[in-house]
């Protein structure tokens, strides 16, 4: 009687975490696996954006802007650039007021596969 218990209790949480995990993948728009340039990107961008764009690591004063779902409107964070593949290139590659260029640190294909990730972040 109490293994039964001790089995149906496992059972719920379990199937609880699965629900959970189902909720979080469609809220975070997450509801299919990163395809391979998607999954290059999300590494690169760990580890060349996310210091500033998500945790302010290095304790800038003028704090960039959060990049989540940074395709869903016409424009970028400033307002005024149209949110495009090309001109998220161009910040990339060039930098833009506080964020330094990335011409030369990373390749073509780097950035290619940063900017497919950002359409699924």
């Amino acid at each position: 009687m109490v293994r039964d218990l001790e089995v149906r209790r496992m059972c719920s949480v379990l199937i609880i975490g699965l629900i959970g995990i189902g909720f979080l993948a469609g809220v975070s728009g997450c509801s299919k696996a990163l395809s391979a340039s998607e999954q290059r990107g999300k590494s690169l961008y760990s580890f060349n954006c996310y210091s500033c764009h998500e945790e302010n690591e290095l304790g800038l004063i003028k704090v960039p802007p959060k990049l989540h779902r940074l395709f869903s409107g016409r424009y970028l964070p400033d307002g005024t650039t149209p949110a495009t593949d090309e001109t998220v290139r161009e910040v990339i590659v060039h930098g833009k007021r506080t964020m330094p260029a990335f011409d030369g640190r990373l390749t073509s294909g780097q950035i290619s596969d940063i900017v497919a990730f950002l359409h699924r972040k």
